[in-house]
């Protein structure tokens, strides 16, 4: 039972947390259909939140977040669509329960070969995790759905060991995986030394091209170098296959406020995005930061965008 003495952080209405009922009304406003394909969404998979053992918890125990709230949404200049990433249990969920709880929240395809877990399943069998798993989806032109599993010990499953040289480098310490229904996979990692020479090169070895990613980069950072640590990802597909390289660090770490990076953002977007944007960042100012991770990317067809998660307000 809950204690009379607590008091909610913020109201929740029904099984979503009034900053995120707050952020899906204004992307209503942009994105009318993807708003409310996102608020279905989401509202099933918050439910077990809502019915937790821990309520004092449930709406602010997620790292996803600086204030635990168990929701962020997502924007890039890429392309205009309502994009987020989820809790889908309760805190009191064992860590190793969540990759299931989240293959059956998004009606994940288990029939197709492709898209089988079995080896994420047991890839994080018995072992300490940081998160377990979180859902996420994107809602454009359709729904795309992606699962986010969590990487024991910094270890890449064996079927993936070696499949790309990048994935072999020291420098990098993989810290979770964005599963796709197509078997594509997108991997995480972190690293502690890399500069922009040495992105410079990642970027030729895996696009062929880095002048596309850096250029993007040179107007984003305002820094001479790269700050560290930072972040890299490396999606590939089904066949181990490059399909794109991403670059991102804490916004605090480059900016003095989220007022500076919503300055520099307003600056990348254009049309429909640019109004996605705004939704995302125009909600009050609760004295926190709201720009989580920020981020470029480039894929080997010579494209480059900004990307950055927003917290709810």
């Amino acid at each position: 039972m809950q204690n009379a003495a607590y008091v909610m952080p913020f109201e929740v209405t029904g099984a979503l947390p009034a900053p995120v009922a707050a952020t899906l009304r204004r992307l209503r406003a942009v994105l009318p259909a993807q708003a409310d394909a996102a608020q279905a969404m989401l509202s099933r998979l918050l439910a077990p939140l809502a019915e937790s053992v821990w309520p004092e918890m449930a709406w602010r125990f997620s790292s996803l977040t600086n204030t635990g709230v168990p929701v962020e949404f997502a924007w890039t200049t890429r392309e205009a669509a309502v994009r987020w990433t989820a809790e889908v249990a309760a805190p009191e969920t064992d860590d190793g329960e969540r990759l299931a709880i989240a293959a059956r929240a998004l009606d994940w395809p288990l029939d197709s070969p492709s898209a089988d877990l079995a080896m994420w399943f047991e890839h994080q069998r018995d072992c300490r995790l940081k998160f377990g798993a979180w859902a996420s989806a994107r809602h454009g032109d359709g729904t795309a759905i992606k699962l986010y599993a969590d990487l024991p010990s910094g270890r890449l499953p064996a079927a993936w060991q070696g499949r790309h040289p990048v994935l072999n480098s020291t420098l990098l310490f993989w810290r979770m995986a964005g599963v796709n229904p197509d078997g594509s996979v997108e991997f995480y990692a972190r690293t502690h030394d890399l500069d922009l020479s040495g992105l410079a090169s990642l970027a030729r070895t895996v696009l062929g091209d880095a002048t596309p990613m850096m250029s993007q980069l040179a107007t984003l950072m305002p820094g001479s170098d790269l700050p560290r640590p930072s972040g890299l990802s490396l999606a590939l597909s089904a066949n181990g296959e490059p399909r794109a390289l991403t670059w991102f660090t804490f916004a605090k770490a480059i900016y003095r406020d989220d007022a500076q990076v919503a300055s520099v953002l307003r600056g990348f977007g254009q049309g429909v995005s640019a109004q996605v944007y705004a939704a995302l960042a125009s909600g009050p100012d609760d004295g926190r930061w709201r720009h989580g991770m920020i981020g470029v990317g480039g894929d080997i067809a010579g494209n480059a965008w900004v990307q950055c998660g927003v917290r709810p307000t």
